[in-house]
């Protein structure tokens, strides 16, 4: 009885080793740049999209008709309601702020005056959970024109 208990738990802890060193999958249909993009997502809590993006290298195609804000890594339905915009055009910044998840027309007009290598991020970015009472800070990267 003991033996087969022993070969039983030999079996087991090997079958566990074996797994262990399979190599981990992508879910079907993840791309390359997918799996980057989420490894750059920081784990817990909510972070900032900008016309589906979390920070890094924009065009100016993918910034045509973006006109909100949107969070995500939170409670559905959560709403950004405060942030500060940096815009780096030609080594100069300048910073607008806004009281709405809705980007002004002084930003939007700023937005598509920017060039390849400009860069621009949100800052001081916080939303509402759903429940519109509780507030959230809200992680943010630097977005750089294409």
């Amino acid at each position: 009885m003991k033996n087969k208990v022993m070969q039983i738990f030999n079996l087991a802890a090997l079958l566990l080793i074996a797994c262990s060193f399979a190599p981990a999958s992508a879910p079907s249909g993840t791309t390359i740049k997918n799996v980057e993009a989420a490894i750059d997502v920081p784990v817990g809590g909510a972070y900032l999209v900008f016309a589906g993006k979390f920070g890094g290298e924009i065009s100016k195609n993918e910034m045509s008709g973006q006109t909100e804000l949107k969070v995500d890594g939170c409670a559905k339905g959560s709403r950004i309601f405060e942030y500060t915009i940096h815009i780096t055009k030609g080594g100069k910044t300048s910073k607008l702020s806004n009281r709405s998840n809705v980007l002004t027309s002084e930003m939007l007009a700023a937005l598509n005056s920017l060039s390849k290598g400009d860069e621009f991020e949100f800052r001081n970015t916080k939303a509402y959970l759903p429940n519109g009472k509780d507030i959230v800070d809200v992680h943010t990267k630097k977005f750089m024109v294409a």
